[in-house]
């Protein structure tokens, strides 16, 4: 499965520089002037001018190339008439390479540098750009106190009303895994360079990353694909949403589309059994079954009348066959710690085509003493990449060994579990990511805080179980269905406005117009 948009690692794009100088003769330092012109195209597209401004643009830049860039933005920023200023956070220490270069040509072109931050106004600058660390920053790095004191500065700034701007990613983000350091701004806007890096879209960069435009410095995407060869990230788009898609025929009937099997539900959780299944037919399975404790199919069949109900047998010993030829089948919704669960789980994970675990489901898993002999023995059948839906607390509990990378590197760890036991892993929160055995992650940019209920979960493993019916294929089903539930979210937050308000079944609401604005 491949994306639009490729993200990539500080390394990746540090390769990528040093292939695109070599392939095409050109100077490292047109990239930097390319980058510079960029960010200040940036500033003049939020710039408003204000009365009382001293200055209309500062640009804090560090001593490294990503100071460079800001130098190269001041120039230009000054040749279309603004009055702005280069506030050096380069603590004396001199700048090299083309860093140096640009430092010089602003000083002979009387550009002002300010090395007092005492002198640097805290009000009334419509737009600062935040130039001081690069991609290389790491989180052991300890800020001397200039840069202390310009981190303070810009805070300050900002809450006076000034725009920020960061050049190629906010300063203290890490650009592999979108860690923060505690004096990391939240930019407004953020211009990065070649291709986007991974740490921008991942949480929690991306909650810090405002809005990104990429400038690609003259790098296509046969070029990037031509010299990137390790584990590929992507953005999960509208875009890349809208090719999974299928069309439904015009004479297409209900086996045209699938049948989809639910399992699950307890007495104390029908709720969550109602939103998988409601949201199950509403991704247009033909048939949505349902198969839950005797006890509550009155219930359920009460508010769900179209879909087809089945007991789970109870007791030693006793089983009941599947409902007919199956297209997907998706278990462990509301289930609570039943005894049934591990033995479903026992047969359908080695026989199921198609087979998507969920919430008590994955708690179930996680106590299988079999677990990975049962994984093994499905994957030498050749049967379709089995699909986790963990949060995090459920992740941890399925692999306790990647607790620590998960807390710091979320998209590491979900492609770690993948990879490792064959897994399609569905790893929620914002900017949920989805990893394949192959090590291909997708890193989805739908969705709202809004979403952070009990219910949201079940509303996907619906969704998914619908799309594996009627697209007959788990990947495109996943990447589909995660997208789609985080724009039906985004549509009803659209009608709420207040993200608190928002209920799981108001992202069922609105998964039709969601899947409609593709």
């Amino acid at each position: 499965m491949q994306g639009a948009y490729r993200l990539v690692t500080r390394a990746e794009q540090g390769l990528l520089d040093r292939a695109y100088t070599k392939l095409t003769g050109l100077p490292s330092i047109l990239l930097m002037e390319n980058a510079g012109k960029a960010l200040a195209d940036a500033v003049l597209t939020m710039y408003t001018a204000a009365q009382a401004a001293v200055y209309d643009c500062l640009i804090f830049a560090g001593k490294g190339q990503n100071g460079g860039d800001g130098y190269v933005a001041a120039r230009h920023l000054q040749s279309e008439g603004l009055k702005v200023a280069v506030v050096d956070v380069s603590s004396g220490q001199a700048h090299i390479n083309d860093a140096a270069v640009n430092v010089s040509a602003w000083k002979k072109l009387g550009g002002e540098i300010i090395r007092d931050l005492t002198r640097v106004p805290t009000d009334s600058v419509p737009v600062i750009v935040d130039a001081i660390y690069g991609s290389g920053f790491a989180l052991d790095r300890k800020p001397d106190a200039d840069a202390v004191h310009a981190f303070a500065l810009m805070s300050e700034l900002q809450e006076s009303g000034s725009a920020v701007i960061a050049c190629d990613l906010p300063s203290g983000l890490l650009a592999d895994t979108g860690q923060v350091s505690s004096f990391s701004l939240k930019a407004d806007l953020t211009v990065t360079f070649g291709r986007i890096k991974l740490g921008l879209i991942t949480h929690p960069g991306c909650l810090y990353s405002g809005e990104i435009w990429l400038e690609s410095l003259g790098m296509d995407d046969d070029f990037v694909d031509g010299q990137l060869k390790g584990d590929p990230a992507y953005i999960l788009d509208a875009s890349l949403a809208s090719r999974l898609d299928s069309k439904v025929a015009d004479d297409a009937h209900k086996g045209d589309n699938g049948r989809a099997l639910l399992i699950g539900g307890s007495k104390d959780m029908p709720g969550a059994m109602l939103l998988s299944i409601e949201a199950c037919a509403r991704s247009g399975a033909g048939y949505t079954m349902v198969r839950a404790p005797e006890e509550i199919i009155p219930l359920l069949a009460e508010v769900i009348p179209s879909a087809l109900y089945s007991s789970i047998p109870q007791g030693e010993g006793r089983k009941r066959d599947l409902p007919g030829p199956i297209d997907s089948i998706a278990i462990g919704m509301g289930a609570s710690d039943a005894g049934w669960i591990a033995k479903a789980l026992s047969s359908l994970i080695p026989n199921t085509k198609r087979l998507l675990i969920d919430a008590d489901g994955l708690n179930a898993l996680a106590k299988m003493p079999q677990a990975d002999e049962l994984l093994r023995e499905r994957q030498e059948k050749g049967l379709e990449a089995l699909v986790l839906t963990p949060h995090p607390g459920e992740f941890e509990r399925l692999a306790p060994e990647l607790a620590t990378l998960l807390h710091e590197d979320r998209v590491a760890a979900a492609r770690s579990l993948a990879r490792k036991k064959s897994l399609i892993v569905v790893l929620k929160g914002m900017a949920t990511v989805v990893a394949f055995p192959d090590g291909t992650v997708f890193i989805n940019e739908s969705g709202n805080s809004g979403m952070a209920k009990a219910g949201s979960g079940d509303v996907l493993t619906g969704m998914i179980a619908g799309n594996m019916a009627v697209l007959k294929d788990s990947y495109k089903a996943v990447l589909l269905s995660v997208y789609l539930h985080g724009l039906a979210a985004d549509i009803a937050l659209s009608l709420h406005d207040d993200p608190r308000s928002l209920l799981p079944e108001d992202i069922l609401e609105n998964i039709s117009e969601a899947r409609q604005t593709l």
